[in-house]
């Protein structure tokens, strides 16, 4: 059972990288463009999460982008979440998300 466990937490955890991957491709102004949240809801390893990728303007003029992926506890588990993210400029230059930023999607 434990196996399974670290299994999903790894399936879980590739689903943000591959997410975030994708993200790292867009310029400056497709990631400026981006809703300041958008949410769906996946199936993996059999259990039900949902990835969110969410979008700030900092005051900089930078945009924070994160992707979380959350599994909601039930009545035998703990929930699980999963963060990462970057900070971008409009020299599309990438810098990652420090503990800070991270703290309020964690």
């Amino acid at each position: 059972m434990r196996h399974q466990s670290v299994d999903r937490q790894r399936a879980i955890t590739a689903a943000v990288s591959e997410r975030l991957n994708s993200l790292s491709a867009k310029q400056f102004e497709d990631l400026a463009a981006l809703p300041k949240k958008s949410s769906e809801d996946l199936v993996i390893a059999g259990k039900k999460i949902t990835l969110s990728v969410w979008h700030d303007a900092l005051p900089s003029g930078e945009h924070l982008i994160a992707v979380q992926a959350y599994k909601p506890e039930s009545l035998l588990h703990m929930g699980w979440m999963c963060v990462d993210g970057f900070v971008i400029n409009a020299q599309s230059q990438r810098r990652l998300l420090t503990q800070e930023e991270r703290a309020p999607f964690s």
